[in-house]
């Protein structure tokens, strides 16, 4: 958490996870481009289906990668793997981490998409090895059926002992799904590798919407900034944490909460008045 905040570099807005008409979107992949460059987009990450898409662009950074339906019962896990060298194919009949092992071995950066949509559980979730995160919110899987929200899932994995990140993403297949879930990320240049590396280290916050500014830790107390808020909330281990909600006809642009080591880990929750939300990513306190 606090690396984002206290690194080098620029902030960078991106949505990594993005179909075209290569598998089952409905706009190509030029049309992707420009759509996010025109909303002030700083890097894309296309991710359709079983293949790895080739585009460039002097607007946009483009992240490759792709997205697998790995079968779990009569459920499936969704993976998403960003850094996939072009032509990649993963064999067909894998389990989970057969997998993901199969994307580490080229270089791939991989996380699990949608876990309340796809009806996964915490035991299907804590023993897979290798993924840097979860999608804490997907934009089309809010707006197909209102199941965009997998905070609690990132929270049942985070006490149970997991590191991982949450990313807040598109998933766009058609224009509706689009510009609402993105990241924000600390990179030390514009381009996809810098991107990427910022990405791997935790170095970004995700959001639907409310900017934070700054997360400090001064000795006990960890101070967060943001853009105007209705409530600001310290997420830890069990019942640890603490919820801040600003007086009616106000808002909240910065908080304090005092860390031990009991809680385990801390993350903070910026809401706004519309209900947009952003997310830190963990801070370990043991």
């Amino acid at each position: 958490m606090l690396e984002a905040f206290r690194a080098p570099g620029q902030w960078l807005k991106g949505n990594l996870h993005t179909h075209t008409t290569n598998s089952d979107g409905r706009v190509t992949p030029e049309e992707r481009v420009a759509g996010y460059a025109q909303r002030g987009y700083d890097f894309i990450a296309f991710t359709d289906h079983n293949l790895v898409t080739r585009c460039s662009s002097d607007d946009l950074a483009i992240i490759t990668g792709a997205e697998y339906v790995v079968p779990l019962d009569r459920r499936n896990y969704h993976l998403v793997a960003l850094n996939l060298p072009i032509g990649f194919r993963l064999f067909e009949g894998l389990a989970i981490q057969e997998s993901i092992d199969e994307v580490l071995s080229v270089g791939g950066v991989p996380f699990l998409a949608h876990p309340y949509w796809c009806g996964l559980s915490l035991a299907d979730l804590r023993n897979v090895r290798g993924p840097i995160g979860i999608e804490v919110f997907n934009t089309g899987c809010h707006v197909e059926m209102n199941k965009g929200i997998s905070s609690v899932h990132w929270e049942d994995l985070l006490a149970a002992g997991w590191r991982g990140f949450g990313f807040a993403v598109d998933d766009c297949h058609f224009l509706s799904d689009a510009y609402q879930g993105w990241i924000m990320a600390k990179a030390a240049g514009r381009d996809a590798g810098s991107i990427l590396d910022a990405i791997k280290a935790g170095r970004f916050y995700a959001s639907t919407g409310p900017e934070i500014k700054s997360v400090e830790l001064a000795g006990s107390r960890l101070i967060v900034r943001c853009s105007d808020a209705a409530a600001i909330t310290f997420f830890c281990r069990a019942h640890s944490g603490q919820c801040l909600s600003a007086p009616p006809g106000e808002v909240l642009n910065g908080a304090e909460f005092t860390v031990a080591k009991e809680q385990g880990y801390v993350r903070i929750e910026v809401t706004d008045k519309q209900g947009h939300a952003a997310w830190t990513n963990p801070l370990y306190l043991a």
